[in-house]
């Protein structure tokens, strides 16, 4: 651990010296990025292998049983908060908004894994729930982490934790602009292009990054029929 904060430490130095503000934090939101879109695949793998394996399985395959999963995965999550994480575990964006708002962008760093893990058991056994929230979340802990790490001020943490969000939609939904406009609206950032260039940094690395481990292929499919026309104006 001392070794690790003192090349920490090294890199700081070596940043003020040769390497700006206003870069160094297009460095870290394309960090970011790559984090987020590590982040929102992993999550996805875990609860495709989970769901591939639960298919496969020789109970499963003989018997029509699958109305008991959630069950069984939401009681999974019972007991790793019960004798685990020993807390009941917070919720997405609302603990991101309370955590910019009252705690400087300081989040709980189990926020990184712990919706890593409990998101997958939930939705790979059939939970009526989705992994935005939990990829978002734990992306916006890990930013928190690395601009704590770097000692970044509360502003420009803000801005990386946004830079998360936005990773991690993009990254699960190949949309980068519609990420960029959820980072600015949900966590109310300036409209600025200060702001909206390290939000485009982090959503194109994030989406590369999806592109890089998931291939070109898109969450929803859709096929224009009948394009617009100009008669269509009125």
């Amino acid at each position: 651990i001392m070794k690790f904060k003192g090349n920490i430490k090294s890199i700081l130095i070596w940043r003020y010296k040769h390497i700006s503000q206003k870069n160094f934090v297009f460095l870290l939101s394309m960090l970011i990025g790559l984090l987020a879109g590590l982040v929102s695949v992993t999550i996805k793998n875990i609860t495709f292998a989970i769901q591939w394996l639960l298919e496969q399985s020789v109970v499963l395959s003989s018997t029509h049983l699958y109305f008991i999963l959630p069950v069984i995965g939401l009681l999974l999550v019972y007991f790793f908060i019960r004798y685990v994480s020993k807390k009941p575990i917070e919720n997405g964006i609302p603990t991101i908004l309370f955590a910019l708002s009252k705690k400087n962008g300081i989040i709980n760093k189990n926020n990184i894994y712990y919706p890593l893990l409990t998101a997958p058991l939930t939705v790979g056994f059939g939970g009526s729930v989705g992994l935005l929230g939990p990829a978002i979340t734990s992306a916006s802990a890990l930013s928190s982490y690395v601009s704590k790490l770097f000692h970044i001020d509360r502003k420009t943490r803000s801005l990386l934790i946004g830079c998360a969000a936005a990773g991690a939609i993009a990254s699960i939904f190949k949309s980068p602009i519609a990420a960029i406009i959820f980072a600015i609206e949900v966590f109310s950032l300036d409209l600025t292009f200060a702001s909206l260039l390290p939000l485009l940094i982090a959503s194109v690395s994030s989406v590369l990054t999806s592109y890089f481990f998931l291939g070109d292929e898109i969450l929803f499919n859709f096929d224009v029929l009948e394009k617009f026309e100009l008669k269509d104006t009125l």
